[in-house]
């Protein structure tokens, strides 16, 4: 049964070497059906199973580091954008069906120079795949295709033509391996990796989904997060997103930043502004955009990221833009409808801020406690505070609601 409030993610199925211990996982797309893929464009569910893969967030986080096999469609192969997973960690099946020409034989080479390693998929021993076995780390073999006989055969005049030649022997790999019978077979024709249901059937991952432009916006909030960003990484990463670039500079020239002359691009912006104040609207227009929650919640944490930034003023803190940062995310978990510790690993923060927004602890944490106290009328927050610290923090506090209201009528 699925678990409450949790998405269907993929399937996996183990592989196991000859001592029956676990080498890898095969993901398998799953939808609408746990038992089986059912889809009618290939590249689409590749590229949703590597989304829910890489963007998700996975119920059994304790699970083995071993190696990801996945099938890639001859059109992700040629494209020189989908490849998210780390090469040491994927080996990319090329499918049975796939049109193996020069094209496609010179860009899996190139990707092998970048470390990927490859799988014939379902592989038939036909002359045509020829080209593509002297860059194949692993060969696998769908048994229900292939006699025993005709298996251990098909092997020897493999290993005796092309096999002999190369340096480094693939591993052959088989799948639909159903019988302890098969299994022994196998072995004896020099097959070291073995998956099918005789093994382990296929294992349904839940977790929860992220969808595509919440990914994107996290993407470039993180990318702000850098501490050495200059302007052209700045105003790059602010222009992978129309609206958010026209957010930015409609916010500019209001009446809020008083600059001295209206501003046409984000370069000018900068230099008016700082990088530290356009990287704060960045940060919190993206993650506005990308929200599946109400404009109030979002109105909640930019009063409290300015609580924060407006007290740390107040208080001489060093940084007081980390301050505003720290209260917009500190709902980020409600804001993407994501758990906050894997949202926060994403975005790759300084330690002081982790530990501000996962355990409200050191300066900014402190902080963060007396906004948020002050915001909910939880007295015992602020009571330890002097008159003058007190005076400050309400100040903050309703120059920041005047500030927010202003900005959530420009939006």
């Amino acid at each position: 049964m699925q678990p409450p409030e949790k998405d269907l993610l993929f399937a996996r199925q183990p592989i196991f070497d000859g001592n029956n211990k676990l080498y890898g996982y095969e993901l398998l797309y799953r939808s609408m059906h746990p038992n089986e893929a059912i889809f009618e464009d290939g590249n689409r569910a590749t590229s949703e199973l590597l989304i829910n893969y890489c963007g998700g967030i996975l119920n059994d986080e304790e699970a083995p580091y071993v190696k990801i096999f996945i099938n890639l469609t001859r059109e992700l192969i040629l494209s020189d954008y989908f490849f998210p997973i780390q090469p040491d960690r994927v080996v990319i099946e090329i499918l049975e069906n796939t049109l193996v020409d020069d094209r496609l034989v010179n860009k899996v080479a190139d990707l092998k120079k970048l470390g990927y390693e490859f799988a014939l998929d379902d592989y038939s021993f036909l002359p045509e795949y020829d080209p593509l076995v002297p860059l194949a780390d692993y060969i696998k073999i769908d048994l229900l295709h292939i006699s025993d006989v005709t298996l251990k055969d098909s092997i020897h005049e493999l290993e005796n033509n092309i096999l002999s030649t190369l340096d480094r022997r693939p591993i052959f790999l088989a799948e639909k391996v159903e019988t302890q019978q098969q299994h022994d077979v196998c072995r004896a024709a020099g097959i070291e990796l073995f998956q099918g249901y005789f093994l382990e059937r296929p294992q349904l991952v839940y977790g929860k989904k992220i969808n595509n432009n919440s990914q994107i916006a996290l993407e470039i909030v993180a990318q702000l997060q850098e501490p050495n960003i200059d302007i052209d990484d700045l105003c790059n990463s602010i222009s992978r997103d129309t609206k958010l670039s026209y957010q930015i500079l409609k916010i500019i020239n209001s009446p809020l930043c008083r600059l001295p002359r209206k501003v046409s691009s984000l370069k000018e912006a900068v230099v008016f502004l700082g990088l530290d104040q356009i990287k704060k609207w960045a940060m919190a227009m993206a993650l506005s955009n990308n929200s599946k929650q109400s404009t109030e919640l979002f109105r909640i944490l930019l009063q409290r990221g300015r609580t924060c930034e407006q007290y740390a003023l107040a208080k001489r803190f060093e940084h007081p833009e980390r301050y505003f940062t720290a209260g917009l995310f500190s709902g980020i978990d409600a804001v993407m409808l994501a758990d906050k510790a894997w949202l926060i690993d994403k975005l790759d923060l300084a330690q002081e801020m982790n530990d501000a927004l996962i355990d409200e602890s050191g300066p900014i944490g402190e902080v963060l406690k007396l906004a948020k106290g002050v915001e909910t009328g939880d007295w015992k927050a602020t009571e330890h505070l002097s008159a003058e610290d007190n005076i400050e923090l309400f100040s903050a506090h309703e120059n920041a609601i005047t500030w927010t209201n202003q900005l959530c009528e420009l939006l």
